[in-house]
């Protein structure tokens, strides 16, 4: 019996490097409740030691092709919108062999992170690969960066695992943590009988489907999950805690954003956008996540979910459509719809925000918008498109540029991933802002 089951699993944690057909994509967890818990056991009883060495040398399954020197390029494909004193360079664009890129992280110094259809995690600095690591466990939908340089990974079984960088060198990263935990799993494993009655709550330990859409809150102290089990989670960070699962929408939860004043937007694909607000109490034990409205209920599903300081206290938020549209709303109009650009002939994907008031948006049709938040009267304005990938975009990040530039145009790095197995690093210059917009 032992045999019989464990040729039935092996199968399903083999992936190999480069070969998408080899990652667990049919894991039969509707089949069986034994199946839907044995994964995780069995990764905590085959994982690998804590520290990953980075592989110094260039990964095979990337290659760089049309490497170019900065130069300015005008904007590209307005379509009669008009050409606005800003300009694109394209710094570096790599091929993968194998895969494409599913998620990235941008930090500071021309950092970047990527998630592929692989098991790795590949490290880039300033558009060039540097190395990498294994993350164990089939491909990585979203990652997610904070100030402290801990790496969240959202993966397929339904996890979160967090890793943190060591100063060695050769660098390394250590997997420090998992939400949830393993004391959780076991006690999930342990007590299922229990637990089959706490489904009705929606209370179980872990994501029984694949962890989509993650999000800090403002405070670094909660993380925000999403799943195609249509549930948003709750994990408290400093005790690696699940304390509360909701299930208000009905179908896939395809984004979440955490910010301001405690507020949580989440994104399904039944085209609804919920907004949350988190409560405490005074001993900071009891929290509670209430719905404070439905933002949006329409046909087309969401996508993407951006929520952005706006430089004066308060937030706005961004959602991406499979319509091709983006919408906006401002804090200032208590939450009330703002504008609808638009531009994309095919769904948008992703979201980004660079530090100043540019917002850029992915879509199915390769190209990448990038909008201007005029101050004057905080609607947008398309300053360019980007339409050099040749296949649908699948992600972009956006950080303030690793070159000092005191005096020059406002300027930003935009990454992004597409299924053209490309990835490409941009420098976006805008003349058009004053140094009080681009935050210097």
């Amino acid at each position: 019996m032992r045999s019989s089951l464990r040729k039935k699993i092996a199968p399903v944690f083999v992936c190999n490097e480069g070969d998408a057909s080899s990652s667990p994509t049919n894991l039969p967890v509707n089949n069986s409740s034994l199946l839907r818990c044995l994964p995780c056991i069995f990764w905590y009883c085959t994982k690998p030691k804590q520290d990953q060495q980075y592989d110094n040398q260039p990964e095979t399954g990337f290659m760089a092709y049309n490497v170019y020197h900065p130069s300015p390029r005008t904007s590209l494909d307005l379509g009669g919108v008009g050409v606005f004193p800003s300009s694109i360079y394209l710094i570096s664009s790599y091929e993968r062999q194998h895969g494409v890129v599913r998620s990235m992280a941008a930090g500071p110094g021309g950092l970047l992170y990527t998630g592929s259809d692989s098991m790795n995690i590949r490290l880039w600095i300033r558009g060039k690969s540097y190395a990498g690591f294994n993350s164990y466990d089939g491909p990585n939908y979203a990652l997610l960066l904070n100030s402290q340089g801990h790496l969240f990974a959202a993966n397929y079984d339904g996890t979160v695992r967090v890793w943190v960088r060591r100063e060695t060198y050769p660098p390394s990263y250590r997997h420090i943590g998992t939400f949830p935990s393993l004391k959780d799993r076991i006690r999930e494993a342990l007590w299922r009988k229990k637990i089959r009655v706490m489904q009705k709550f929606e209370r179980l330990y872990w994501h029984t489907f694949p962890t989509i859409c993650i999000s800090l809150s403002e405070d670094m102290r909660f993380l925000y999950s999403g799943s195609t089990d249509h549930t948003m989670k709750i994990w408290r960070l400093k005790d690696w805690k699940l304390i509360e699962s909701k299930k208000e929408h009905r179908r896939i939860v395809t984004a979440v954003a955490a910010g301001c004043d405690h507020l949580v937007f989440s994104g399904s694909e039944d085209g609804s956008i919920i907004m949350w607000l988190r409560k405490e109490e005074a001993n900071g034990k009891d929290i509670t996540h209430f719905r404070v409205q439905f933002l949006f209920s329409g046909a087309n599903s969401i996508n993407a979910l951006l929520l952005k300081s706006n430089g004066t206290g308060t937030g706005e938020l961004y959602a991406g459509f499979s319509n091709g549209k983006v919408m906006s709303w401002q804090e200032t109009n208590h939450w009330a719809a703002a504008e609808v650009l638009s531009y994309h002939h095919e769904g948008v994907t992703c979201l980004a925000s660079s530090p100043g008031p540019l917002v850029f948006s992915g879509s199915l049709d390769g190209k990448i918008c990038a909008w201007r938040r005029e101050p004057d009267n905080g609607l947008h304005t398309l300053v360019m498109v980007l339409s050099e990938h040749e296949g649908p975009i699948n992600c972009i990040a956006a950080h303030e540029d690793w070159e000092e530039n005191d005096d020059g145009p406002c300027r930003c790095i935009l990454y992004s991933g597409s299924q053209d197995q490309t990835l490409k690093t941009w420098r976006i210059a805008d003349a058009a802002l004053n140094d009080a917009q681009c935050g210097r």
